[in-house]
C-alpha cells in the first residue's frame, strides 16, 4: 500500500448508481475501511458523466476517481478493465491493495473466492436485479429517465419484461430462496461466509442482496435466518 502520508493526502471521489450491485459493496467497503470520499451519482439512462471522465473508454459504474497522491498529479481512474486484473475485479482488488492490506484477498482463499465470486455476481444476480427492476423502475420519477431505462432493460430482456418480472416475482423469490441455502449453510460454522473475518465474497453477496432490499422495494428472503444476521453484521462491520 501507499506510505500513510500519501492516503491521508488522497481524494477518492465514487461515481455510482445508488442501488447498482456493483456500487454497494465499493461504498460499504470504502466505509468500513474508515476511508473518506465523495459520491457522485451518474444517472441510468445518461452516463455521459462517465464517457467524459474515461476519454471514451468506459461507461458503467463504479468507477473511482482517486488523486493527491503525487502533487500536480491527475487522477487516477479505477475501473473494471482499467488494471487489467482478468477477473473483472479491478476496483475491488484496487481497494484491497490501497487500504485494506490484502485483506479483501489473502492468498489462502483466492481460489475459493475465484469459485464464489462469480456465483454471486451471475447467478444470484441474474434474480435479484430482476426482483429489485421490477419494484424499482416503475418509481423512477422522471419520464424520460424511465423510458430510456426500460427501453434498455427490454432491448436484452424482450418487450414487457419489466411487467413479467413483476408478475414473476413469488416465483423469482424461490428461485433466489434456493439458490441462497449454500451460503446460509456456509454460516453454521462461522460468523462469515469463508473465513472467521469478511473478505470480498461476503461484500460481494451484501452488494446483490442490498440492491434487492433497496429503499425496502423486497423483503430480505425467508427462512434464512443466518443470513439475514450476517447481513446486519456487514452492515456494520468496520475493519480495525
Amino acid at each position: 500500500p501507499p506510505p500513510a502520508a500519501n492516503l491521508r493526502r488522497m481524494q477518492v471521489t465514487v461515481y455510482q448508481i445508488p442501488h447498482s450491485p456493483y456500487c454497494l459493496p465499493v461504498v460499504r467497503l470504502l466505509d468500513a475501511l474508515g476511508v473518506s470520499f465523495e459520491i457522485i451519482n451518474v444517472s441510468n439512462a445518461d452516463r455521459g458523466v462517465l464517457i467524459r471522465l474515461t476519454g471514451g473508454a468506459y461507461y458503467q459504474v463504479p468507477v473511482l476517481a482517486v488523486s493527491g497522491s503525487a502533487p500536480g498529479g491527475s487522477p487516477k481512474l479505477v475501473y473494471e478493465g482499467s488494471d487489467s486484473s482478468g477477473d473483472g475485479l479491478d476496483v475491488a482488488r484496487f481497494i484491497d491493495s490501497t487500504w485494506a492490506r490484502g485483506r479483501l484477498f489473502p492468498a489462502p482463499l483466492e481460489g475459493l473466492q475465484a469459485l464464489v465470486i462469480p456465483h454471486i455476481e451471475n447467478e444470484l444476480e441474474g434474480f435479484t436485479f430482476k426482483l429489485a427492476d421490477a419494484k424499482g423502475i416503475p418509481q423512477i420519477a422522471d419520464l424520460v429517465e424511465r423510458t430510456m431505462v426500460i427501453r434498455h432493460k427490454e432491448r436484452r430482456f424482450g418487450k414487457g419484461c419489466i411487467d413479467r418480472w413483476r408478475e414473476q416475482s413469488p416465483e423469482i423469490a424461490e428461485q433466489l430462496c434456493a439458490a441462497l441455502i449454500p451460503y446460509e449453510q456456509m454460516l453454521s460454522v462461522q460468523p462469515y461466509l469463508l473465513a472467521p473475518v469478511p473478505v470480498y465474497a461476503d461484500f460481494a453477496l451484501y452488494g446483490v442482496l442490498a440492491n434487492l432490499t433497496f429503499s425496502n422495494w423486497n423483503p430480505f428472503p425467508e427462512r434464512l435466518p443466518r443470513l439475514a444476521g450476517w447481513f446486519d453484521r456487514i452492515r456494520q462491520y468496520c475493519f480495525a
